[in-house]
């Protein structure tokens, strides 16, 4: 059976969105709620939701939210049989606080049971990994995880930063990866230079990719998505979308999209569209993930929106 394989994070996130402008420090009235998350869990949650068989390597605390996460997974789906249960740890949380407007004020994550997992939770796994078609990862594994990962994966390796400190994790490794999906910040962080124009994007692409890395997908926010490897190079944009509902999960559907083309086998031009939509099929949804996900409705978004 084909199937993607998922390394890393896996968590409860809690959400708060203000229903004014944020006043700092000081209590703001809004709407809280909780969901599951984490990046990679988000990634093969959207895949499955594609019709993608997939496969968790993660791990949890012996807490109520492990028991959530282990439980919510299992019922999309996805393989939970990899996930190591940490006793008397807590399992990975998420809190983000978003403003009126539906964005990312600030946020912090607790992802210590899964940073706590070294180099032989990965060889143990590996197995599992090298019979997918595509292993999925992100920065929540410690660095001696993440080496033994893209040092000993047979297959296509695909990774988003997260964070700009989390990319400064992977810069000694990116040469090793098949496809990174950064924001402009982290290709910075990546490629150890400023990006002020698209002429300095498209030479710290080069930059990453003599190091060995053959796909880079960069998220430019409002001004789309921009391709640099082995296939060309390509960049696209999509019309304002009128509101957003949650943006906390657009990377991550964003990068699910990446693995679904691959296994489509859609071309370069199509992948970059297709994952634009994905995104905004993402961020017109309150939750992270959008429960009506689908390639039908990325579709839909794509001839709507994608220019």
């Amino acid at each position: 059976m084909r199937y993607v394989t998922g390394v890393g994070g896996a968590n409860m996130d809690l959400h708060g969105r203000s229903n004014a402008p944020i006043i700092m420090r000081d209590s703001n009235p809004g709407h809280l709620y909780t969901s599951l998350g984490g990046v990679t869990r988000n990634i093969l949650d959207n895949l499955s939701r594609l019709g993608i068989a997939t496969k968790l390597c993660s791990a949890v605390g012996t807490d109520t939210f492990g028991d959530a996460i282990l439980a919510g997974c299992a019922k999309l789906g996805i393989d939970m049989q990899h996930v190591e249960v940490c006793e008397g740890q807590r399992s990975s949380c998420y809190l983000s606080i978003m403003d009126d407007e539906g964005d990312m004020l600030v946020a912090m994550s607790d992802m210590s049971v899964i940073k706590s997992r070294g180099a032989e939770f990965i060889l143990q796994r590996l197995p599992i990994i090298n019979q997918s078609e595509i292993c999925v990862c992100d920065t929540d594994l410690c660095p001696e995880a993440l080496e033994a990962l893209v040092c000993n994966a047979a297959v296509p390796v695909f990774i988003d930063p997260v964070s700009t400190s989390y990319a400064r994790t992977m810069v000694d490794l990116v040469g090793k990866f098949d496809t990174i999906k950064p924001n402009l910040m982290e290709m910075e962080i990546l490629a150890g230079g400023s990006i002020r124009d698209e002429a300095d994007l498209s030479a710290a692409c080069d930059t990453v990719l003599a190091k060995g890395a053959k796909h880079l997908f960069v998220s430019r926010g409002a001004e789309g998505i921009y391709y640099k490897g082995t296939l060309g190079c390509v960049s696209k944009k999509s019309r304002p979308v009128a509101s957003i509902a949650n943006a906390t999960g657009a990377g991550d559907a964003t990068m699910a999209s990446l693995i679904y083309s691959r296994l489509s086998g859609f071309s370069i031009e199509k992948t970059v569209s297709f994952a634009l939509a994905a995104g905004i099929a993402a961020i017109s949804s309150p939750d992270t993930i959008n429960p009506d996900m689908s390639p039908a409705l990325i579709r839909q978004y794509e001839k709507e929106y994608v220019l």
